[in-house]
């Protein structure tokens, strides 16, 4: 059977495209889209422009799709842009906000699947699970699927994200997509489950290429079965294809303390973590244990 990527065919013309989005590889996916050699209807040029645009969000290069993406440009881009801005300038989170349940509440608009699903980012990142939920509850695209089966995850629901999982499989059962979020489902069920989840990404790894997406899922794998010296041969591969991706240091962080990893090891993952993604989950934790260590420290000092 041939894979597929988010309910394209390997005969597709956006099937390369795509398959390298989801599997992490952002540069192989906008390599792909200026092939010279896809012949696109204009449907599917418009889906190929939302995912080189996603893609140089994804990369750190938002000033493009700013600078491209002007007033003119149809909802499903205006969304990408919104997504951008939110992802490159926190101090307009706000004004962000605003704006995206303006538009989920205008009847023009809030049908749209790109802002449904740009919404349900967003609401995540801000760790609005609940709303996330609710921008995505309608979804009719493999990603909006597989992107309610991780807000369920973060929600501790893994109930409703098999249930989300399964949904995918009667739509694609054999989309790389849905395979990726099926091994996540199984990484959070634990146990027996956990080998599937990591043949699952070893699998892709090995039909597509390493990509630091996939050698974390391997290594969270080999952290849940506490086998953290074999997590951290995954995470440091990754760590050579990407050295300053988020997830990556996230992992080696948690890894280093099992290790036991020199101060200094950590605090150079952590600075690189500081300088590239200072609004982490990880660093925000470590922030309000520090600020509750503080607290108490300071009562113990008064007292």
């Amino acid at each position: 059977r041939r894979h597929r990527a988010g309910g394209l065919s390997m005969g597709d013309d956006l099937f390369s495209v795509k398959n390298e989005f989801y599997l992490g590889n952002f540069q192989g996916a906008i390599n792909e889209a200026q092939s010279s050699d896809l012949i696109l209807s204009p449907a599917d040029e418009k889906e190929r422009d939302i995912i080189v645009y996603r893609c140089y969000i994804e990369l750190g290069q938002s000033d493009v799709v700013q600078s491209e993406i002007g007033d003119g440009h149809p909802t499903a881009l205006q969304a990408v842009k919104l997504l951008s801005t939110y992802k490159t300038n926190k101090s307009m989170s706000e004004m962000v906000m605003v704006t995206m349940k303006q538009w989920l509440e205008d009847a023009e608009t809030c049908n749209n699947p790109t802002l449904q699903l740009v919404s349900g980012l967003i609401y995540m990142e801000e760790g609005e699970y609940e709303e996330a939920a609710k921008a995505l509850h309608a979804g009719t695209t493999l990603e909006m699927v597989s992107l309610q089966v991780q807000c369920y995850l973060k929600m501790a629901r893994v109930d409703m994200a098999e249930k989300s999982a399964s949904l995918m499989a009667r739509m694609e059962d054999d989309a790389t997509l849905t395979q990726l979020t099926t091994a996540w489902v199984n990484m959070n069920l634990g146990g027996d489950k956990l080998s599937d989840a990591f043949y699952t990404f070893q699998e892709l790894a090995d039909k597509y290429s390493e990509t630091p997406l996939l050698l974390n899922g391997m290594a969270a794998c080999k952290m849940h079965q506490a086998q953290h010296d074999e997590a951290e041969k995954y995470l440091l591969k990754a760590l050579t294809k990407s050295a300053n991706d988020p997830l990556t240091l996230q992992n080696l962080i948690v890894v280093a303390q099992h290790t036991r990893k020199a101060p200094e090891v950590v605090n150079r993952y952590l600075a690189t973590l500081s300088r590239n993604a200072g609004d982490c989950l990880l660093l925000k934790k470590k922030g309000q244990w520090e600020g509750a260590f503080d607290t108490a420290a300071a009562g113990l000092a008064s007292s």
